[in-house]
């Protein structure tokens, strides 16, 4: 994050450029949409400056929201229920309406096996389990 915000500054010549510009990710990579002299748009990588094939990695494309800044990242979607947030559990990644780590909520599948007992003993609901299994999943391949 460090690195693109570095990139981002000089690239767009603000101090503050993620306040100012929208930016999205795929989740590996923080992506510039710019507007080219032809009036289309186009993807840029903002850490290593290459174009994206844009109508190729914007299904794929995981919202970043901003708020004076970057306030949340929804890694799988804003329709999902993992949402990184740095005021709420220290950055972690959380189910979004219970609070839960992902990683807890995770690993207690592992442990246990079904995601309905364990959506029952935290209180949350079953699509924020299989939500944190996947994204937990993701991380791990």
């Amino acid at each position: 994050m460090r690195e693109a915000h570095v990139a981002a500054k000089a690239k767009l010549g603000t101090d503050h450029p993620f306040c100012v510009h929208r930016f999205a990710t795929d989740g590996r990579a923080i992506l510039l949409q710019q507007a080219r002299a032809s009036g289309d748009t186009c993807l840029i990588n903002i850490t290593n400056d290459q174009s994206e094939f844009e109508r190729i990695v914007t299904p794929f494309l995981k919202e970043l929201e901003f708020d004076h800044g970057i306030t949340r990242w929804w890694p799988l979607g804003r329709e999902r229920a993992v949402v990184v947030d740095p005021v709420r559990n220290l950055g972690q990644p959380t189910a979004n309406l219970s609070g839960v780590p992902t990683r807890v909520l995770a690993r207690s599948v592992v442990a246990n096996g079904s995601i309905e007992s364990v959506a029952r003993w935290y209180e949350v609901t079953p699509e924020e389990v299989r939500d944190a299994v996947a994204f937990e999943q993701a991380l791990a391949a």
